[in-house]
């Protein structure tokens, strides 16, 4: 064998052996997930969630997703995870493998509102604040809609640990998630959370 193949098949072998470190990192993908509460299934582990969806020019509820989870890490999480109620806004930070989606950790949203008519959440980005007309304009997530959201007094605006915050605070690019009620035909914010700011 010569000196050349010699090198070659190092190389090959030093690639092969790289690959197989890695290839479990590569395997999973991180993420977060953003929904409402449908059911908690702890005989398998799972957590549905239903997501945001647009249906025509309207907002809707989507069709629901399952997130799995580790029982032995839950069970250790126990004492200082939230207590979760169905119709609970709640936050998920996820890792992906293959098609199994396990959730790691997860928050229950101050925009929890009690009794949230059905599809009247929105997850997005702020685009920008028309003050004319007290339109907040909101990028939804995955579609990257845009939605017109009025704010008025009663709109309340939270840090995702529940502190308050004013509306002027929110700027361009921030991750929010909010509840809305329709005031006449406007939909209107009446709590926002700011998930993320800009470039955060």
């Amino acid at each position: 064998m010569g000196k050349a193949t010699s090198v070659w098949i190092h190389r090959a072998w030093l690639a092969c052996a790289l690959l197989g470190v890695l290839s479990p990192a590569l395997a999973q993908v991180q993420g977060r997930t953003v929904g409402t509460l449908q059911r908690h299934d702890p005989a398998q582990h799972r957590i549905v969630l239903s997501l945001d969806a647009r249906t025509g020019s309207e907002l809707g509820q989507g069709a629901p997703v399952n997130l799995y989870y580790d029982e032995a890490k839950a069970a250790r999480d126990r004492a200082t995870r939230p207590k979760l109620q169905p119709g609970d806004r709640v936050m998920l930070d996820t890792v992906k493998t293959g098609n199994r989606v396990e959730a790691t950790s997860v928050v229950r949203l101050p925009d929890t509102t009690p009794g949230q008519g059905w599809g009247q959440y929105l997850h997005g980005t702020v685009g920008e604040f028309v003050p004319r007309t007290n339109v907040l304009m909101v990028d939804q997530a995955e579609t990257r809609i845009r939605n017109r959201i009025g704010v008025d007094a009663g709109t309340q605006v939270f840090a995702l640990d529940g502190t308050p915050m004013r509306r002027e605070q929110l700027k361009p690019g921030d991750e929010i998630d909010m509840a809305f009620h329709l005031k006449g035909r406007v939909r209107t914010a009446s709590k926002i959370v700011l998930l993320r700011p800009a470039g955060g």
